[in-house]
């Protein structure tokens, strides 16, 4: 697969930023090949090279407060998606089902890198955010992905966000497995919540899909554990005790539970 291949399947990605777009964006050749196929995911690309960047599983399993009633993950990280696909793939992500119209919440302070309807998209209506070392005290850039949404977000590139921010109400956007893949064609309202990492603030934007420089695949819920180690390789090495993680949350009042989290579920919790 060249560059030239795969600029005709992203897009162009020399077009002028949006007003209001944030630093950092560059080109998907700055990029570079490898990163474009392991995170865009094409499907002249091997699935072995987004393994190779951390897409598989590792095995974390998340604990909320006591006391809370949490909306928890029906579709885990990298699980085997290719029933659902036409080839060989795996879940990008984690779902939580939600009613329609639920809010999606910001995971930490970021801002807005990518708003982008979806129409062509398993994804459907997503929202995009870039979070600093700043925002999350977490050693690297993270990158975090809030799909399925049920209309566009009153939001553009370049805003700031806060934790916790109703990012937009839950739907089931997106082309239904039914329609282009090998699923039943029905797709229950959720939250399909993603996360990258990397050394880098950098990132290029290719037809819908933000790919971070030097980026690496990451289980959404090593967001929330606070301390190395965060890549795949290492997490799924850890003992199965040091597997369970503590996942931090918001109530319906704005409360955080534990007080002073900076990373928070992306629903809210109610009292039990």
């Amino acid at each position: 697969l060249t560059m030239a291949e795969l600029r005709a399947r992203f897009g162009g990605g020399n077009a002028a930023p949006a007003a209001g777009a944030v630093d950092g964006r560059i080109s998907p050749e700055e990029v570079g090949l490898e990163t474009l196929c392991a995170i865009g995911r094409p499907r002249r690309c091997d699935i072995r090279i987004a393994v190779k960047h951390g897409l598989f599983e590792t095995g974390q399993v998340p604990r909320f407060p006591d006391g809370l009633d949490c909306r928890g993950i029906d579709e885990a990280w990298a699980i085997d998606y290719s029933r659902k696909r036409t080839r060989q793939n795996y879940h990008g992500g984690i779902d939580m089902p939600a009613p329609f119209g639920t809010p999606m919440l910001a995971v930490a302070d970021g801002v807005v890198v990518g708003v982008y309807k979806g129409e062509k998209s398993y994804r459907g209506i997503e929202i995009n955010l870039r979070h600093s070392p700043d925002d999350t005290g977490l050693p690297m850039w993270v990158w975090t992905q809030y799909a399925h949404l049920d209309k566009l977000p009153d939001l553009k590139p370049g805003d700031r966000v806060v934790r916790g921010q109703n990012l937009g109400p839950t739907g089931n956007s997106g082309i239904s497995p039914g329609k282009s893949g090998r699923g039943d064609g029905y797709r229950r309202p959720a939250i399909h919540f993603a996360a990258w990492f990397s050394d880098s603030p950098k990132f290029a934007e290719t037809r819908d899909k933000i790919i971070p420089l030097n980026g690496q695949w990451m289980d959404p819920l090593a967001l929330w554990r606070g301390k190395p180690p965060y890549d795949s390789a290492a997490l799924r090495a850890l003992p199965e005790d040091a597997k369970i993680v503590p996942i931090a949350v918001v109530t319906p009042d704005g409360a955080t539970v534990p007080a002073g989290a900076r990373m928070t579920w992306p629903y809210a919790c109610t009292p039990d």
